[in-house]
């Protein structure tokens, strides 16, 4: 008869420590934990060494991540995992962009480099060699059109240096020059 008098008691005071602690809680509640202070504090930043997002349909779209030389790399895809855009900027702080055609070959790529280093608008023929170029440099500014195989057709150039001069260079179907003006 004892132990069930003790068993009885036993969870009557169980109960009644259950009960006086929830509403203990709402009486007084208890400030938060440095857990819940360190979850609140991530939900405001996500660290990943990759990132990507995905579509409907389960294709990666876009990828953001940096490369072991250290090139941070956003890249844009199309349905087909063709990448359409990327953004680059390397290690040394050299920013590209490039845009592509159906097949993934840049067709305009846009660069600046670090330090004030020349920054560069080109537009690409489909192999890859420049079509058009406008370049700027610390010294020298100039735009050169091309032929299809990239050779250089027509050159107007800007050298702001001490001499200031500027020329107009036209060139043959073999990279010749023919006239220069002046």
């Amino acid at each position: 008869m004892r132990q069930t008098g003790n068993r009885t008691m036993l969870i009557v005071a169980l109960m009644a420590g259950a009960l006086g602690g929830a509403a203990s809680a709402r009486v007084w509640p208890a400030p938060a934990s440095a857990f819940a202070a360190q979850a609140q504090q991530l939900l405001t930043s996500i660290s990943a060494k990759q990132f990507e997002v995905m579509d409907d349909q389960g294709n990666m779209r876009a990828r953001l991540n940096v490369s072991g030389e250290g090139m941070a790399h956003l890249g844009l895809y199309d349905q087909q995992g063709v990448e359409r855009a990327a953004l680059v900027v390397t290690k040394e702080g050299t920013s590209m962009l490039a845009l592509s055609g159906d097949d993934g070959k840049p067709r305009l790529a846009v660069h600046v480099a670090a330090n004030h280093g020349p920054a560069a608008f080109s537009l690409l023929n489909p192999d890859g060699t420049t079509g058009a170029e406008l370049l700027m440099n610390k010294d020298q500014r100039s735009l050169l059109l091309a032929d299809g195989k990239g050779g250089a057709r027509v050159r107007l150039q800007a050298d702001l240096a001490a001499s200031g001069e500027a020329a107009l260079t036209i060139y043959d179907k073999n990279g010749k020059p023919l006239r220069k003006i002046p």
